[in-house]
């Protein structure tokens, strides 16, 4: 039997790591979302890229770069209010009931 090249180990490993991601995905996408940077890395890894600390510190103030040039400004506005609760002897005329009929309370 033939030995797999490094190539081909490689595919099936980046395989691998999809199938796992998307199956964990599918039971806790919550968790799976935790993963991604895990996934992200250990793809780069096996394809042979090797990321240094200068290189993830570039990505990150990158990223965060964007997002500061992304967000405008949002002015807070006071809006007026539209309904008040009934409170203190307003509740206790809203909850009055009527009493039953004097009929109903005979029988």
């Amino acid at each position: 039997m033939r030995r797999p090249t490094s190539r081909l180990t490689r595919l099936l490993i980046l395989c691998a790591l999809a199938a796992a991601a998307l199956l964990l995905a599918t039971a806790s996408p919550g968790f799976a979302l935790s993963l991604v940077p895990l996934f992200a890395l250990a793809a780069a890894l096996v394809v042979g890229i090797f990321p240094g600390e200068e290189l993830i510190e570039r990505l990150r103030e990158r990223r965060s770069m964007q997002r500061r040039t992304v967000r405008a400004p949002v002015a807070t506005r006071v809006r007026p209010v539209l309904y008040v609760r009934p409170t203190g002897r307003a509740l206790a005329f809203a909850l009055a009931m009527r009493p039953p009929p004097a009929a109903a309370v005979r029988a």
